[in-house]
Parts: C-alpha cells; structure tokens; sequence
C-alpha cells in the first residue's frame, strides 16, 4: 500500500497525522555525463594544473614525514575546487570540512585561492611539503587561523553541526552567505551527522550546503561493506534537497551540480522573502546535499585502478618510494606547475583580497549597560523593550538549576538580542520554559541530540552570537563530550566558546537511580573551559554576567552545573545575603565562615548545595563541648581553582576536608590533593565524596547514605582536628621555602600568585604563621614509639 497523505486518514492517531503532515520531501536530482556543463578553456587549463599540483602535495608530503593521508585529498579535490572557484569570500563562509584528515587538500586550496595571509607554511606547495606535520609546520589534521580555515576538526562528524550552526546564526541575524561542509563517507558515519541533518530541514537552514566525498573507501573497509551506505537517501529522507552526482570528479557534472544549488537556493529565498513568518525556526527553506561520487586517489593510476577493484587501501598510508618514483615520473614538474598556475593564483588572491573577506573569529563585547548592536525585526507578538539591565537579588528560598536560566538568563536577554538558547527537549527542567515564553524565536528545541546541540552552538558564535546550551549533567559531559573537547581545542585559534549549562547533577537526582547519578562533571580537564557551580541563586545570577563576558571575548567556554535540589540563599551570621548585587564572580574562593586566620581549626572546602551543609556543620561545631571553628570556603570555580586560597586554608588551619556531591577521583578533592602535593603542603586531607553508584531514593536520603549531610562532616571535623599528629615550624618552612620553586613547576602556578603576594607583602603575616605552626610542633617525649605505630598499623590486618 503506498503512504496515504495526512488529510485522508480519519481515525488515525494524531500522532500519525502531525508526523505525515511534518514530512516534507525536498528535491531529488541527478547529475550524469549528459548535464556537464563544459569548463572554458582557461578554467579547464587552471584545474588541471591545480590537480597536478595537488597530486604532488598528496605524494611528497606523507612520503617526506612518513605519515599523512594521500587518497582523500584527491577524491574530494574538485568538487573542492570549484566551491572555492564558485563563492563569494566576501559574502559566503570559508569552506569547512568535517574530514580533518584530509588536511593537504586544505592546505593546497588555501595557496592555490590566494588566502595564505602571509603565512609562511603556506608560501608555496614546497612550503606545505616541507612543513606538513612537523612542530612548528602544518598539523597532521586541520586547524582554526590556518589561511581562512575557520574551524579545525580531526574527530570524525563533527563539520556539519559546526556548520549548521553557522547557518542558523546567519539566518537569525539576517545576514547573507552559503555555509559549505564537506563530509565524507566514513565521517557520515557518525550518529551526529544525522542529528544535525534531521535538525537542519527542521530549522530551514536553505543556505547551508553539505558536500559529500563517497569514494566508498574508509581506513579498514568499503562502506558500503561496512554499514548502509546510500547516503543521499538518508539525506533526502531527512527533508534535504539533494543532488547526486554521478562522477564527482568531473568538473563539468560538479559545476552544474553547483549551479543547480544555486537555484534551489535562490527559489527558496523567493518563497521566504513572500513569507509572513519571521520566525526563523520555522522557515520553507531547505538545506542542498549534494553527493559526489568520487574514486580514491583520483588522478594518480594505480592509485585509482585500487580503489576500483579493492586493492591497496591509500585512504591513510604514505605511498611508498617506489609508488612514489612511479607517480611522479607521469607528473608534469612541480616548479613549472606552479609557475604555469601562477596567473590564475594571483586572479584568485586579488579577488579575494578585493574586500573584507568574512569574519568567523569575531570579538564581541557585552556591556550590560548598553543595547547590544545586532539589529534585527522582533516579532510582533513580543513586547521586547530595550532596558538597563538590573541584577535580581533575592533572599527567599530558589533553586539555581531554575533561576540561572528563568531568571537570570532571562533578564540578560531582555537586554541582548544576541543571546540564543539551545536545549535538548528540557527546557522547563532548566527554566528556560520561561525564556521561551517571552522570546519563542530564541530558545530552540533540538532535540535529544547532545552532540549536536554544542557543536552547534560553537558555529553560532563564529557568526556573532552568545549561544548557552542546556541539558542534565549526564549528558551534557558525556554524550557531548567529544564536542566540547574540540571546542576547547578550537578556543586556541579562534572565538567559539559557549555556555553549557548542566542541571541535575550528582545524588541530587534522587529517584531517578544510577543512570542519572552524573559523578563526574568536574573532571573536564580542559584548556580553555571554566567549571563552575554556584552555591545559590544570588551567585548564579554573578555567574550569568561573567560567563557571556568569556564567551564574548571568545576564546573560553563555560560550563555550569547545579544540583536538581532547591535551597535557601546563602546568609552571613547576621542575615544578610551574601552575594548581593555588588558582589563580583571572578572564580575566587569565597569564605563563607569562619575567621580567616589561625583561629580557624579546620577548613571545610566544598561547592554548590555542599556549601548549606557546611555551614549547618560549622553550627553543630560550635555547639559541642569542645567547640571547633571551621572555616567554610565556597570553591565555586572549580576548574581553574583558586589555589592561594587552598594554600592559605592548608598552612592557616592544618586541616581540609572537602565535601562534593561528586566522585572522589577526579572532581574537587582531587585538585585539592594536587595543590597539596605540588607545595608540600603539612596538611591533612579528609574527602567526603562519592565513591559507587546509589539506588533511587530521595536525594536527602542519598546524601546521608553517601555521608555528605552535615552530621557527617561534623564527625569529619572531629576525626581530623583530634586524632592527628601535627606537623611543626619545620614543615612549615619547608613548604614556604620551596613555593616559588614549586610554583614555576605546577600548573596552579598562575592562581597561586596572590598568596606568595600576601605573604610578602602583608605586614606582619608571615611572621605570624609562623609562630602558628611553632605552636604546633609536637615534643619529642610525646611523638608515638615505632611499636606504638606498628600496634597501630596492624590494627587495619585484623
């Protein structure tokens, strides 16, 4: 029976009419021998010395340095070619390519078009022979800067998100531009790739254009002995515009393919210009896949008659000598290649260099008290009035998984149309239910689809805009995992840094049972990504402010974790709110209790809810017989840690204990116990963390069960201030004496500075911890006998 159209069915469910009534087919053509389009004379010349000279790059380079991939580059050549050929570098995007691998094809194009800018790795062919993959040369896999290169991958399926991305961005800001992609086969394999290619059609991204590389040739296999490999049914089932081209290294089958894009695209910019809708998510447009088929090596005989017949795999292997010698004495010379390509090199750098080519690493600035700049219609059903922005202070119990967004997000986006939310189908679990409401066209579902979700946000901020992302802990660092690494990477040499948001983390989500327990959302060791978790609402709010200031600088991303719990705001012993609306988030420890000096016995070193368990715990201290004062510090910077504060707890009070609602390896302890033993520090450490998975139960319950509620840390408190040896003036001097040393050999050499800083500078301060840890020493006629700690030792044997 063939598939009814929605309006027949009458007892149908709904759910089957509204899927129907969603699934809008695009175009489906085919490009054979018959709708070539002939190159001119000139064009036909230039192409086929480009392809000369690529083919040199291919065999010199990976047989120079004995690692590369020779066959890609030459698949995916001209289909590469002629997009350079074909775009406007003023108008459209620099090519992206998901396939990082085939990074000498990069590199050739960038000479060849001219967009070297001056750097030396790309001077010439030579120049990219002699430098691929050497230190201080051209990386094995593409990077960000690297002539117009605007974002680097290596991590397979990734480009098409990054570059959906882009499109939407361009489309909201109603900025003009083709986005181009290449993708290739294996790279389609990716489950990512589809999450972005369902989204897209959704969105009506009709300026994004995906370029598919299918010489069905993967490092261990044909693909399509390998899964279902008919990519372009995928893409057109997915809603896409597609194209199919039967030889894809033909020019003239790729120019008219180019050319029939152009059409479909400018079609659909005619039917949304006629459009009343203004709601960029749901535009008629539709994305252009365009799938070439290619051959592996093309260009190179043996090389191609391989990928032919399924002999040698050159898909990630340096030919040898002997293939070498061979491929090359069919070549026409590289230096009369290149000087014959010369004139049409120089054509192609004078175009480009005619005007402003089109900004991807865009530094952006975010002054609360100011509109943002980006000009654009709001829809008439808003009432969006621009205002001077004011911080929400309350003291009233929240929950600041809810108020960071409904709230605090909120209000900043009251005020800068550039800041765009993106959800995986949770928005009111993160209050972004609220957003939503008042700005519908700027809060995007996209699905349960993690993956794509953050990469997509890294390619909105390439076109000027904040993008936050949200979704639970568990998910956010681990099915997107890979992206915010190369997020991260790509925040080195260029501005795509975003805001994660991450709720629901550790015990806090109580019934839910094992699967949610996310244990490890601390451990994100990168270089260029913040790891925050504020204590209270009123933080959070700071915390809002100063993430869309990294992120509009560009070159950090953040991520923010709360617990699914609610709580009261945080108070100092007099009732006042302690993070009012003067107080600054710079990533410092806070202390929320205690003296802040040697009076302090003990310091409980903790973040997020943790930080209402330690105060409760400082007031049943308070309360014993023996009284202890705890000082309470509030780390809610977890990565990168204020680690002067940790030394000045550590050498103050003697005694840390840390308390996290997360994994004892990895997350807060972790780094305590690195601080620790970079400076050498005299110390004792306690951790109160979590060490297994918990069953469903309420979250007080997991908590108490996990020995994180306050009864617990105020036996912590005991065990440690009572029951241990003390240390004396000479660990102390030993420690300060070998900080600058060891300072220059951590890498928490950078936050440690302000306590060296007090040391030296604050007049009497030294002096006086010193004489502290004299008080500590214990006599010589009251240290333990070696059979005493041995009958000690061997206590744990029984």
């Amino acid at each position: 029976m063939k598939r009814p159209v929605s309006s027949s069915l009458k007892d149908a469910p709904a759910s089957c009419k509204r899927v129907l009534q969603s699934s809008i087919e695009g175009e489906h053509i085919w490009i054979g021998p018959k709708d070539a389009i002939p190159l001119s004379e000139g064009d036909q010349k230039a192409y086929e010395l480009a392809h000369t000279i690529l083919c040199h790059l291919i065999i010199q380079a990976p047989l120079k340095h004995k690692s590369g991939h020779p066959g890609g580059p030459l698949s995916a050549f001209t289909p590469s070619y002629f997009v350079f050929k074909h775009r406007n570098p003023q108008v459209d995007q620099p090519y992206r390519m998901s396939p990082g691998h085939l990074s000498l094809l990069s590199y050739g194009l960038q000479w060849m078009f001219g967009r070297d800018k001056g750097d030396k790795r790309l001077a010439s062919p030579q120049a990219i022979i002699d430098t691929f993959r050497t230190p201080d040369g051209l990386p094995g896999h593409i990077e960000a800067g690297i002539g117009d290169i605007p974002f680097g991958t290596g991590p397979l399926g990734k480009g098409v998100s990054n570059a959906l991305g882009v499109a939407f961005g361009l489309k909201y800001l109603k900025k003009p531009g083709i986005v181009d992609v290449l993708l290739a086969d294996g790279d389609g394999q990716e489950g990512q790739v589809m999450e972005a290619f369902r989204l897209a059609s959704h969105l009506g991204t009709d300026n994004l254009v995906v370029h598919g590389d299918f010489n069905d040739i993967q490092l261990g296999d044909m693909p399509s002995e390998t899964v279902w490999a008919d990519f372009a049914k995928m893409a057109y089932a997915t809603g896409w515009n597609v194209i199919e081209v039967e030889n894809g290294n033909d020019p003239g089958q790729v120019v008219a393919a180019l050319k029939k894009a152009d059409e479909m695209m400018k079609m659909s910019n005619v039917k949304r210009q006629t459009s009343k809708t203004l709601d960029v998510r749901h535009s008629t447009g539709r994305p252009t896949f365009i799938c070439y088929y290619t051959t592996m090596g093309y260009g190179i005989d043996f090389m191609e008659e391989a990928a032919n017949t399924g002999g040698k795999n050159y898909h990630g292997a340096p030919l040898s000598e002997e293939e070498a010698e061979d491929a090359l004495s069919k070549l026409q010379p590289l230096d009369e290649a290149v000087k014959e390509f010369e004139p049409f090199r120089t054509k192609e750098k004078k175009r480009f260099e005619s005007g402003s080519p089109t900004l991807t690493d865009i530094p952006l600035e975010f002054d609360l008290n100011r509109p943002s700049n980006v000009q654009r219609p709001t829809s008439k059903t808003l009432d969006v009035r621009r205002s001077t922005y004011k911080r929400t202070i309350t003291s009233e119990p929240g929950a600041a998984r809810k108020d960071f967004g409904a709230t605090h997000i909120k209000a900043l986006m009251a005020v800068d149309d550039r800041i765009i939310v993106l959800h995986a189908d949770l928005a009111g679990s993160g209050g972004f239910d609220k957003c939503a409401k008042d700005f519908p066209d700027r809060v995007i579902n996209v699905g349960v689809a993690e993956a794509n979700m953050l990469m997509m946000a890294a390619g909105m901020r390439q076109t000027g805009l904040l993008p936050v992302t949200y979704t639970f802990a568990a998910f956010n660092t681990n099915e997107a995992r890979a992206n915010a690494r190369l997020i991260d990477i790509n925040c080195g040499h260029t501005r795509c840094g975003i805001i994660n948001d991450g709720t629901h983390a550790g015990l806090s989500v109580g019934e839910d049972g094992e699967t949610h327990q996310e244990q490890n959302y601390f451990n994100i060791p990168y270089y260029y990504t913040q790891v925050w978790m504020p204590a209270d609402s009123n933080q959070a709010a700071a915390m809002a402010e100063h993430a869309f200031e990294l992120i509009a600088e560009g070159h950090q991303s953040v991520y923010v974790f709360s617990p699914r719990t609610g709580h009261e705001q945080l108070k100092s012993p007099d009732g006042a709110v302690i993070y009012g609306s003067d107080y600054v988030f710079d990533g410092k420890a806070d202390l929320v209790r205690g003296s802040g000096d040697t009076l302090d016995q003990v310091t409980i070193i903790t973040t997020g809810i943790g930080v209402h368990d330690a105060i409760q715990a400082t007031q049943e201290l308070q309360g014993l017989k023996q009284p202890i004062q705890a000082r309470v510090l509030n780390v809610s910077c977890i990565r990168p840690i204020d680690s002067s504060a940790i030394l000045q707890a550590a050498l103050e009070t003697g005694h840390l204990i840390v308390v996290e609602d997360h994994n004892s390896d990895g997350g807060l302890a972790t780094l305590v116990a690195d601080i620790i033993a970079d400076f050498a520090l005299p110390c004792t450490l306690r951790r109160l963390g979590l060490n297994h998975y918990f069953p469903s139960a309420p979250s007080s319950d997991l908590k108490f069960i996990a020995g994180l509620d306050s009864e617990s840390i105020v036996n912590a408190c005991e065990d440690e201030v009572r029951a241990e040896v003390c240390g004396g003036e000479d660990a102390f001097v030993s420690a300060i004496h070998e900080l600058v040393t060891n300072a220059h050999l951590s890498r928490f050499r950078e936050t440690v500075e302000p306590f060296i800083d007090k040391l030296v500078n604050e007049k009497g301060y030294l002096e006086n911890l010193r004489e502290y840890w004299k008080g500590r020493e214990c006599p010589q006629d009251k240290l333990p006998s070696n059979k005493e700690m041995i009958h000690k030792l061997s206590q744990s044997q029984n």
